[in-house]
């Protein structure tokens, strides 16, 4: 049972390397410390299979041998130090784990709001050279941060801005998308322009949707 959970660990850790929840200097250092309680667990499992035969020989012989009996009475002692052994091992392993998502999972979701952010201030300038500006279907345009960002689902920005004038009344609405892995931070912007000023961008009014 305790070989078969190890295992399961160990697939799990491949599954999070593959979808990248986890860098690759973090999967070796955890792979290593699997494989050392993997092999401690067999080890175990060659040690009490052993003893386990002796002491049947010794229980059913008809002489009795007290120092043997009293060897082969070592038995649970063993057992129970090798299953602390197997704790402690599978609580490190784990631990590591767990905190290498959560470290990648903070990583990614700060990450994703510096996309937002930026492609929020794109629209800022976009709207600056032309107060009408207007792109107004969901998503409707996108900004790469990396190579092949929003096609990969990574590393990118997308946009929409409202048809509104700019008023108090009907302020014109940015929202921006960040992506970055399976990290995803939406801020929603109202802009108001300055009339007096020739439609220059007078307030904004951020918030996290």
């Amino acid at each position: 049972m305790a070989r078969g959970s190890l295992t399961e660990l160990q697939n799990q850790l491949l599954i999070a390397k593959d979808a990248e929840y986890v860098s690759k200097g973090d999967f070796s250092a955890i792979a290593n410390q699997s494989v050392a309680v993997h092999k401690l667990l067999n080890a175990f499992i060659r040690i009490a299979k052993s003893l386990n035969f002796k002491s049947r020989i010794l229980l059913d012989s008809r002489f009795q041998i007290p120092d043997s009996i009293s060897g082969a009475a070592t038995l649970p002692t063993i057992i129970v130090l090798a299953i602390l052994i197997l704790i402690v091992g599978a609580g490190i392993t784990a631990s590591a784990l767990s905190e290498s998502f959560i470290s990648l999972g903070q990583k990614k979701s700060s990450e994703a709001l510096i996309f937002a952010e930026a492609g929020a201030r794109d629209a800022f300038v976009r709207i600056a050279r032309d107060k009408k500006y207007a792109c107004a279907t969901t998503d409707c345009y996108q900004i790469d941060f990396v190579s092949g960002g929003c096609a990969s689902g990574d590393g990118c920005a997308k946009i929409s801005v409202s048809s509104g004038v700019g008023s108090d009344a009907d302020p014109k609405v940015v929202t921006s998308k960040g992506i970055s892995g399976s990290s995803v931070r939406e801020l929603q912007v109202s802009v108001i322009l300055d009339a007096s000023l020739y439609g220059r961008i007078a307030t904004t009014t951020w918030q996290e949707l």
